[in-house]
Order: C-alpha cells, then sequence, then structure tokens
C-alpha cells in the first residue's frame, strides 16, 4: 500500500506558485494539471479547488477525494515532476469514479502515468 508522505506533498505557496508560472497545464471537464519537472527522486502533489467553490465543506470534500485518487494511483505515476491538481467548478458534482477517471486521462495525457505495473 502506498502512502502521501510529507515528501510527496507541495504545501508551500511559493512552490504553488513555481508550478503555476513555470509549469504546463493540461485540464479536461473536472481537472486542470499543472506539471514541471523537478530536480527530486520523487514525484510531489499539491492539491487545491477552484475558488469558486464557496462552500469550505464541499472544498475540503473534493480535496480528500483528490488524496485519496493520488495514493492510489501513486504507483503508477513517473518520478521527478511537480503535479498541482487541481478541481474546477464542474467537478464538485462529479463522483468519485469520475474523478478518478479524469486524473488517469490527464495523467496519461501529460506522460507521467506509467500504467498499472501490478
Amino acid at each position: 500500500m502506498f502512502n502521501l508522505k510529507k515528501i510527496n506533498i507541495i504545501k508551500k505557496n511559493k512552490e504553488f506558485k513555481k508550478v503555476y508560472k513555470y509549469g504546463k497545464s493540461y485540464a479536461d471537464k473536472n481537472l486542470v494539471f499543472f506539471i514541471l519537472k523537478n530536480k527530486k527522486d520523487t514525484t510531489r502533489f499539491g492539491i487545491t479547488t477552484a475558488k469558486k467553490i464557496n462552500k469550505a465543506v464541499v472544498r475540503n470534500k473534493i480535496r480528500r477525494r483528490l488524496k485519496e485518487i493520488v495514493r492510489k494511483n501513486l504507483h503508477s505515476i513517473n518520478s521527478n515532476y511537480d503535479v498541482v491538481v487541481m478541481c474546477r467548478v464542474r467537478g464538485m458534482e462529479s463522483s468519485y469514479k469520475d474523478l478518478e477517471n479524469s486524473f488517469i486521462k490527464l495523467a496519461k495525457k501529460t506522460k507521467i502515468y506509467l500504467g498499472d505495473e501490478n
């Protein structure tokens, strides 16, 4: 079982801004990926939600879902990237499965998804 450790998480605002500024973005109807190559041995994830999602309860629920999706798929993600996953307003109504499908689709599109190695 894979865990999201502290080394796999982007938390500082300065790190988020760096990925937004220098990274490349990919989007679908539910999620937006911002990806930047890093010089570390691991891929780090930052998870955000659109500011237009007004209720904190809903934003937190979406973030918890996205964290679980990242944790479940971490073994299939290529190393050496900083990835910020942002949920769009439309993702608020999406089911867990829809969010997971969007995540995998965007990861494949960005070529960081290695596929199932099990």
